[in-house]
């Protein structure tokens, strides 16, 4: 018997499902057709009896329609036929966002989830056969679903339950599935993907709290989708759906708990050792060892860079290697050759080397300028020369040792500059063949008590160790732990971000993990006997007339560390809409500290708001956020000047008066004539942004540090921005990130909130595709998307860099401080060397602090990593 269930009424352009039963050992197949003109596609499922028909855009024709409703034996013969009469409305329940129930036989709604018979006529209501409910929420309970009625029963009320092998569950135009013995098949190959719990598909594997609303998409509870291919990654999968989601892709990270991964139906556990493939650069997966421009188009497919794949196995040969990955591509499979240099391997957090016949056996932390060998083993059997180069570009004299299968070198001299190094060792065969290969991270450190140290974290207090730099009292239980005074922690990473150290530690603390943040305040961080300083000095106020708007129900408080270490008294709510009037503001560790123009009741003028929860307007800007910002105190009333010659000398249109003690904020600043050429952040009536002022008469300030502006020196007040922190392919986004910095330096925000970086990113998979950010003309025809004029050279000279700063426009710079290529923003220069903004963090720790804001890279480093003068690769970017 074939039978139509409903549902009866449709809403216009909304997505549906059309879902009825069928006997499987009756009928081979089932067709469905519209009017017997149009053919829908219809899905099966003969373990459960189901058949089903997706429709993602619904009808676009109100009124009565009619299908053909037609069952069929395995000679195709139709053995059933009947019409099915629905009705399309202009109004009613929009289905993308509720659920539909629909009844596969008369059964009950019940007040309680138990039997029937222990409940009376009032606990309890009939749902006939066909019938449906629309549901605000479902929820699994033992073998009962709790509904959340969309429209309350007399009796009964909102919640109610029903026994789930009674009804079939919808969901916009998906099918729900809650008995894994009846899931659909799937591809063959594939795998099938199982939401166990309703969860976010997200864009990188993070709390949900960190994500704009646009990085995730929301999976129901027993929604089931046939996946490609998957990774294990940070307690999540990471999946391939064979669907994409609009506006969102194909690709996400899913909660390990809250899903299910099948194949052949069985389950696949979650291996926190899994070993995993990360795609550095764009590089074809290869069904032959040689290079891609012989093979024809069926024998390679494109990875593009930013990828994550699971690999079951691997090995090396000719110079590559071979990988069997989890996912299995269309009309390709799952098995080739990848070029080692574009690759990363590793097993949970550890990188792995794939061909262990050649090694490395040195220090991977020296000191500069001093004498060092670098060595390590190789096959004999294999190899006819072992080469070494720095950067692909400096090659050192390599000693063999025949007999003991062992390489060396020496530098008598050291390493020359300060800063993270890379080297290419290659073992090359007679006929000229590269048999292995690997990249050895050195970092070349300045401080001799140091070198080879650890990186230790003592608790000093106890304190909270969060998964966001958050007030604690935003937080539930599994998003932060209490670690107790006196412990001490191995740090990988650290990073310091809104008042906290951000820290990848050794071994996890659940249940938050190995990845956190953690009030300064509390804690001492060391490398060797060297402990790390994060005292913030005394941040002046920046002076405006601006807005400040509640975005998030906040906190006001008296200092910026967390509420739960304050009196009650010590802090006021702030509410989510609210405004009030600034009269001035500064970025201290993480909040916006603000002078208000009227006092808050029982609390003052003067607090610290945690800076993600509000926005600063002034003149319809957005104030950003920027702990180090260049601000210019006022100490002696003095004159701005159109021009660097003594004031009595221009006429009163060419200067303005800056008075005693006023706090400007400072967009640039450079020496010019003995003066000091400033464009401050705001207009001067009748005057402008842009003048000269005497040095004697300021003060100069970088967050909260004096400093001297007079030496030969350009800086640029210019934004930091991390990629670490990019929710899609965080490691291969350094090109729109240091981008980001220069377009929001000139004014740009993001059109829909979240990060700039992440705009420009999508700007580019639609204009190249997945991976196209690291191509230099998909650049610079996003820079002139947004209106920027923009050249890209590879030849450019350090004065060709200079002249552009002078200018005050920042330049973003490729420099080869990794092996696969990295990108960064130049942001002024000094005697010492160029000021940048590394998205990445600071090269001189060999990147073990990942923030890299305003750090001088020497002018002989650059020259190695970014160099040689009129060689450099660079795009210039001009309002």
């Amino acid at each position: 018997m074939v039978t139509y269930l409903g549902p009866k009424d449709i809403l216009i352009d909304q997505p549906a499902v059309l879902v009825g039963t069928y006997d499987p050992q009756k009928y081979q197949t089932v067709a469905v057709i519209a009017e017997d003109k149009y053919v829908l596609t219809v899905d099966f499922n003969a373990k459960a009896g189901i058949w089903s028909v997706s429709l993602e855009n619904g009808f676009n024709t109100a009124g009565k329609r009619w299908l053909r409703l037609q069952g069929k034996d395995d000679q195709n013969n139709t053995i059933a036929d009947q019409v099915i009469d629905l009705m399309v409305n202009q109004e009613g329940i929009n289905t993308r966002f509720t659920y539909t129930i629909i009844s596969q036989k008369d059964t009950l709604l019940k007040v309680q989830p138990i039997d029937s018979s222990q409940l009376n006529d009032q606990q309890k209501q009939s749902l006939k056969l066909g019938e449906s409910l629309v549901v605000n929420t479902i929820e699994l309970v033992n073998d009962h679903l709790k509904l959340e009625l969309n429209n309350p029963l007399p009796n009964l009320g909102k919640f109610v339950y029903v026994y789930q092998p009674h009804v079939v569950v919808t969901k916009g135009a998906k099918l729900l599935w809650f008995n894994q013995n009846q899931l659909p098949d799937h591809i063959p190959g594939n795998q099938l993907l199982w939401v166990t719990q309703t969860t976010p598909l997200k864009m990188k594997p993070d709390d949900l709290s960190q994500l704009a609303s646009d990085q995730f998409i929301e999976m129901p509870q027993g929604s089931a989708y046939t996946i490609i291919g998957y990774a294990c990654i940070a307690d999540h999968f990471r999946v391939t759906l064979n669907q994409e989601f609009p506006g969102f892709g194909k690709s996400g990270y899913l909660y390990r708990y809250h899903v299910q991964i099948l194949e052949t139906g069985k389950e696949i556990a979650f291996d926190n050792n899994a070993i995993t493939c990360t795609i550095v650069n764009t590089t074809p997966l290869k069904k032959r060892p040689i290079d891609s421009a012989y093979l024809d188009s069926s024998e390679k497919i494109t990875l593009p860079a930013g990828m994550v794949y699971g690999v079951q196995s691997y090995t090396s040969e000719s110079g590559h290697i071979k990988v069997s990955l989890t996912e299995n591509f269309p009309n390709f499979g799952n098995t080739g050759y990848l070029y080692p240099d574009f690759i990363f391997l590793s097993r949970g957090n550890i990188p792995l080397t794939p061909n262990k016949t050649l090694t490395y056996q040195g220090s991977t932390e020296v000191l500069v300028n001093t004498s060092v060998v670098l060595k390590g083993t190789f096959d004999p059997k294999t190899t006819a020369e072992i080469t070494l180069f720095a950067e692909d570009r400096y090659a050192f004299n390599i000693s063999l040792d025949w007999q003991k299968s062992t390489w060396e070198t020496q530098l008598n001299q050291g390493f020359s500059d300060a800063g993270y190094r890379w080297l290419r060792l290659k073992a090359i065969d007679q006929q000229g063949n590269v048999t292995a290969s690997q990249v050895i991270n050195i970092t070349v450190s300045e401080n001799a008590m140091t070198v080879g140290e650890s990186l230790t974290l003592e608790i000093l207090e106890d304190t909270l160790f969060k998964i966001v730099p958050f007030d604690s009292s935003s937080l539930n239980q599994r998003q932060k732990v209490t670690i107790k005074a006196g412990q001490i922690f191995k740090v990988l990473k650290y990073g310091l971000v809104d008042g906290h150290l951000k820290i990848v530690l050794e071994n996890a603390i659940p249940p938050v993990g190995n990845f956190g943040y953690i009030y300064t305040n509390y804690v001492r961080l060391k490398k060797g006997s060297e402990v790390f300083r994060f005292d913030i000095d005394e941040v002046p106020d920046t002076d405006v007339n601006a807005q400040m708007l509640v975005m998030e129900t906040t906190k006001i408080k008296a200092q910026p560390v967390d509420s739960s270490d304050l009196d009650p008294q010590q802090f006021e709510q702030l509410l989510l809409g609210q405004t009030f009037g600034i009269k001035g503001y500064a970025s201290v560790k993480g909040h916006f500290r603000v002078t208000l123009s009227q006092s808050i009741p029982n609390f003052g003028k003067v607090g610290y708001v945690y800076w993600q929860h509000v926005k600063l307007i002034r003149d319809g800007q957005q104030i950003g956020y920027d702990p180090d910002a260049i601000t210019l105190t006022v100490l002696e009333k003095t004159v701005l000047k159109k021009q660097p010659i003594d004031s009595s000398q221009l006429p009163e249109s060419d200067r303005t008066t800056l008075p005693l003690g006023r706090v400007y904020g400072v967009k640039s600043y450079g020496l010019e004539n003995n003066h000091i050429k400033v464009s401050l952040l705001e207009e001067l009536p009748n005057f402008g942004n842009t003048g000269y002022i005497f040095p004697q008469y300021v003060k100069f300030k970088r967050g909260g540090r004096t400093f001297n502006p007079l030496p030969s020196q350009v800086e640029l007040n210019v934004p930091y921005f991390s990629q670490r922190d990019n929710p899609r392919f965080y490691w291969s986004t350094c090109n729109v990130t240091s981008i980001a910095m220069v377009m929001y330096y000139y004014g740009v925000r993001p059109k829909w909130g979240g990060q700039l970086e992440d705009e420009l990113l999508q700007w580019c998979f639609n204009y190249g595709g997945t991976g196209s950010q690291t191509d230099h003309n998909v650049l610079s025809a996003l820079i002139r998307a947004y209106g920027f004029k923009t050249s890209f050279s590879t030849t450019r000279y350090w004065s060709d860099l200079k002249n552009e700063l002078i200018n005050r426009r920042p330049v973003v710079i490729g420099v080869d401080t990794t092996p696969s290529g990295h990108i960064i923003t130049v942001i002024g220069y000094n005697n010492q060397g160029y000021i940048v903004n590394d998205p990445w963090g600071d090269a001189y720790t060999g990147y073990s602090n990942s923030e890299g804001r305003r750090i001088i890279y020497s002018s002989g480093y650059m020259d190695q990593v970014a160099g040689p003068d009129g060689s450099i690769w660079a795009h210039f970017i001009e309002p």
